[in-house]
């Protein structure tokens, strides 16, 4: 790390943002004093906006909830920030810093089998909340897969979910009143959930009958590995309805953040590989998208169940190999030409990086052509200290007068 730096960040144009997650084996930020001598460095780089995650995939949460369990109930964290407001205490001292201060929700994850723990695991009340997996071999509850990948995914179909999500996102806004809420994991985990009886009814209801063959209509498999499916043939219905649900979370929020918070911008992340997030019922187009939907799973108007309209930020994630390359798909470049095409010209596109790739090109790139810039994780920065100086020069590059 940078050691004892004042906040001297040149002033920027647009918004810079670096993320710092929660969720992990050791307690990062341990003191109010550690968060003051992040924030000193973050801000002397040139960083004027940050994204502090506040429920990780683990389940637990750093803010005061009614809802969720507190952090410092983890196994591995135990009394973390126990006599202070974590969340609380990077808004305050953010801003003291002339940073904006976005929270970050994992929506619907509710405990990781890889770090063995979260309320998943450990409250029986919501043994009946979490997805069930269609799997070759049959229908499983999602908490029993040890498949890399897989959280402990709640069901969005269950009433009771719905209840709690939007019940700990509310509570979260009207507390804190945060500049920006951005929702991460807003979706399914990936194409085999959920299957329940929740999602059947669901499903059934607003296809207008029922499903004669459950889930083969859906589809099967052509062999023992989960993701080698055989759509059968409700499967591009079954794809626009989860995207719908996920739409509809979505709209929800929106109604929560005007009526609660409306000077909290909502802010959505989703990779630039738009055409494959269809298996996790993800749509970031707009609705009214022109964009050609010719692919095998999707519906006709598949582009109705996009989010693009419901959010005030739209942050792409470019965490590809190359910068350049206009018809090169593994090009931050292809990525971004796409998503302005999908989500259209009113709405705001942030371009969004990890370590991995040319970080001074990706840099110079996207923050010229992206309405903003974003970078995950702080983690990335604290390994490699260096690079604190390379985003300091580079951000102070883009903002001399040419």
């Amino acid at each position: 790390m940078v050691g004892a730096l004042t906040s001297c960040r040149p002033t920027t144009q647009k918004e810079i943002v670096v993320s710092i997650p929660a969720d992990g084996l050791w307690d990062r930020y341990p003191t109010p004093e550690a968060v003051c001598g992040l924030l000193d460095t973050i801000a002397w780089a040139g960083f004027n906006s940050i994204k502090v995650d506040v429920k990780p995939v683990v389940g637990y949460c750093e803010f005061e909830s009614s809802y969720l369990e507190p952090m410092r109930t983890m196994k591995t964290r135990p009394h973390a920030h126990e006599n202070w407001d974590y969340a609380e205490t990077f808004i305050r001292e953010g801003r003291r810093r002339g940073l904006k201060v976005s929270l970050t929700c994992a929506v619907f994850p509710l405990g990781a089998w890889q770090l063995d723990d979260g309320p998943a695991f450990r409250d029986p009340a919501k043994d009946g909340w979490f997805c069930t997996e269609y799997l070759p071999d049959g229908l499983h509850d999602i908490r029993e897969s040890r498949r890399q990948g897989v959280f402990c995914f709640m069901n969005p179909s269950h009433p009771e979910v719905h209840d709690f999500v939007l019940g700990y996102i509310e509570e979260l806004l009207s507390k804190y009143e945060p500049d920006g809420f951005q929702l991460d994991y807003c979706r399914y985990n990936n194409i085999n959930c959920d299957f329940s009886d929740y999602s059947r009814r669901a499903f059934e209801q607003w296809l207008g009958c029922e499903v004669a063959a459950w889930p083969m209509d859906i589809f099967t498999f052509a062999s023992a590995d989960p993701n080698d499916i055989v759509p059968g043939p409700l499967y591009r219905q079954w794809i626009k309805w989860r995207a719908s649900v996920i739409q509809g979370y979505v709209r929800e929020v929106r109604e929560i953040v005007d009526r609660v918070s409306p000077r909290t911008a909502l802010r959505y992340w989703g990779a630039g590989w738009w055409q494959a997030l269809y298996t996790t019922g993800q749509n970031w187009c707009s609705p009214s998208s022109s964009e050609p939907m010719d692919y095998p799973w999707a519906a006709d108007d598949y582009a109705s169940t996009g989010i693009a309209d419901l959010v005030d930020y739209f942050e792409l994630g470019t965490y590809r190999p190359r910068v350049h390359g206009p018809e090169d798909p593994e090009s931050m470049e292809f990525d971004l030409a796409r998503a302005r095409r999908l989500v259209g010209p009113d709405n705001i596109v942030y371009g969004s990086i990890s370590a991995g790739c040319p970080i001074e090109e990706a840099f110079e790139f996207l923050y010229e052509n992206a309405d903003g810039f974003s970078f995950f994780p702080i983690d990335a920065l604290r390994k490699d200290p260096s690079l604190w100086n390379v985003f300091h020069e580079a951000i102070q590059k883009a903002n001399t007068p040419r």
